[in-house]
């Protein structure tokens, strides 16, 4: 039986788990491979791709209770360390309200943004503590240091003052709490609406980066570290502000020596550009690109490992691959002859490109090119051909969805999204040993339908109403897309895939770069360090995610693209949440 409650949203999140469990569940991958070195990073990709698990792995505390196999090869390896910053929604909300409350405030603005910038102290607090407590007993001592009753109370004196901070104990700990407590009380000053009162407290006077290299100049003087390196793992910028996001960005060239910056940023980023002026950082020389979207090197590799500990868990012992019904390959000379006395426009086109065989090896090695190119155009054809006339002899689906490898491809390698359907599998593969192909293509759509509801959340505001909602659009794609295969006339090179060529794109460059943030369009690379720029992705190519494709009867490969005004028909288009008011992307993920 399919588990009901299959849920796009429901599936693991890295950021609520625990240390423990995150750990115990880590795969490491190329990407942890590239986030790992001592450079600047930008991590890019949408939501689920795994940005928060690679960049928790990186905390000072996470990789001392790591204990896989490899673990120890990433601790000798790993120079730094690493203080996981997370964004909260509920912070960048108060953010954008009061900042426009106390726009002419230069007072107010310089309190509002003490509020990040406590926050970021806060998270260096934390990894300082944990690396010189003596009180707990650590697996592996990673970057542990010791420091004495007496150097702990001068460094937490020296950082109280220099932080404007009043710490009733002369400890590390005591400091924590101070630092806490004092990014609470400027959150209550700021939300009393009065920019006529006074604070009766200080606050600390400066930019990020300046307090940063200071802090940790002094951090390291009393660890015994002169040039120990710190790196800040950003988490969840599409939460933050533009204001904040950019100068982080900037300092990647030519910051500090002793800081090193890794970010987490969606494909889509509106007033925040990475190549910003010619003095901004280059890609490969001060910061590493690392792109989640649309990447499929070693994302089988990866998806085989973190499946394969999920089914082991409930004792499924054997290779995963083989718990998945499936056909091994689409059988073309039976596709051939089945649409050839169906479809007379495939037919002539068969014909008139000489591409007719009975066995496929026959042909020459360039015929071969051609008819490999549009062999699985033809295998979906044939088949949805011949079930619109006799639908009810249908049993089983088309093999090009079934199988481990097509189930993985179709979920993009996501980690999110393959915890969530994995463990539903696992389920069935416990109590019936397979999961059959109705059973697979039923839980991927499930899954598809889970994603088409939060996009259909997501009201859109579109010239005589026809795009309702964000999910409306990604229909409308998905619909033409589907035309391109299944028209009255063959097509060979059916385009699947978008672009915006046109100069009326900015009247939709909103709800798709929302649409890329959500991971319902995919941004298509080919590299790892594949790079593009988030604010203006005008010459970046697009495709549906592959989750889309069963339900809509959509090919699993690279297409042509097309301009995407061509489908959408110019329509202006602006995101609105349930209240009423126009909002960003960055406010709905």
């Amino acid at each position: 039986m399919i588990n009901e409650n299959i849920n796009f949203n429901d599936s693991f999140n890295a950021k609520a788990t625990s240390k423990v469990n995150l750990v115990s569940s880590f795969i490491s991958n190329a990407y942890y491979e590239l986030l790992s070195s001592p450079n600047n990073s930008i991590m890019i990709g949408p939501r689920g791709s795994g940005k928060t698990t690679l960049l928790r792995m990186l905390d000072a505390e996470a990789l001392d209770i790591w204990d896989k196999p490899h673990a120890n090869a990433y601790r000798e390896k790993i120079s730094f360390s690493g203080v996981f910053v997370p964004t909260d929604r509920f912070w960048k909300t108060q953010y954008e309200r009061f900042s426009k409350k106390y726009s002419q405030s230069n007072i107010f603005i310089k309190y509002l943004e003490s509020t990040f910038l406590y926050h970021t102290l806060e998270c260096l607090l934390q990894v300082v503590c944990y690396r010189t407590n003596r009180n707990i007993c650590k697996k592996n001592n990673f970057r542990h240091i010791s420091l004495s009753k007496f150097d702990e109370a001068e460094l937490v004196q020296n950082l109280s003052h220099f932080w404007e901070v009043d710490s009733k104990i002369p400890s590390l700990r005591g400091l924590l709490i101070a630092t806490s407590l004092k990014k609470q009380k400027i959150s209550t000053f700021l939300s009393k609406g009065d920019d006529s009162e006074v604070a009766d407290f200080k606050i600390i006077d400066g930019h990020l980066l300046s307090i940063l290299e200071h802090s940790i100049l002094v951090i390291n003087e009393y660890l015994g570290e002169g040039d120990g390196k710190w790196a800040f793992l950003f988490d969840e910028l599409e939460l933050a502000p533009e204001e904040l996001i950019q100068p982080l960005i900037t300092a990647m060239r030519g910051g500090p020596q002793n800081i090193i910056f890794k970010l987490a940023l969606s494909p889509y980023h509106q007033g925040v550009n990475i190549t910003k002026d010619a003095f901004s950082g280059m890609n490969a020389e001060d910061l590493s690109i690392i792109n989640l979207s649309g990447v499929r090197k070693d994302g089988f590799n990866f998806a085989k490992k973190l499946s394969e500990n999920i089914f082991r868990k409930n004792n499924l012992n054997n290779d995963i691959e083989s718990y998945f019904e499936s056909s091994n390959k689409v059988n073309r000379e039976k596709d051939l002859n089945s649409l050839m006395n169906k479809d007379e426009s495939f037919k002539s086109y068969i014909l008139r490109n000489e591409l007719l065989f009975d066995n496929y090896e026959d042909l020459d090695s360039s015929k071969r090119d051609v008819y490999r190119r549009i062999q699985f155009n033809v295998h979906l054809r044939n088949y949805y051909m011949k079930n619109q006339d006799t639908k009810a002899s249908r049993k089983a689906p088309p093999s090009y969805y079934i199988g481990f490898n097509n189930i993985c491809s179709m979920l993009e390698y996501n980690p999110r999204m393959l915890v969530g359907i994995m463990n539903a599998f696992a389920a069935i593969a416990k109590e019936n040993g397979k999961i059959k192909s109705n059973e697979q293509l039923e839980s991927i759509k499930k899954y598809s339908l889970s994603f088409k509801s939060l996009l259909s959340t997501i009201a859109i505001d579109s010239t005589g109403n026809m795009f309702p909602t964000l999910f409306d659009i990604i229909d409308k794609i998905a619909k033409y897309f589907q035309y391109e295969i299944y028209s009255h006339d063959f097509n060979p090179d059916p385009v699947g895939s978008i672009k915006l060529n046109s100069k009326d794109y900015l009247n939709y460059i909103k709800a798709i770069g929302l649409a890329l943030n959500s991971g319902a369009l995919i941004i298509e690379k080919e590299k790892l360090d594949s790079f593009h720029e988030i604010d203006n992705i005008k010459n970046s190519r697009f495709r549906l995610s592959y989750l889309f494709a069963a339900d809509y009867k959509l090919l699993l490969n690279n297409q042509r693209p097309i301009d995407l005004i061509k489908i959408l028909n110019n329509t202006h288009i602006d995101v609105i949440d349930p209240s009423g008011k126009l909002v960003s992307q960055k406010e709905l993920f």
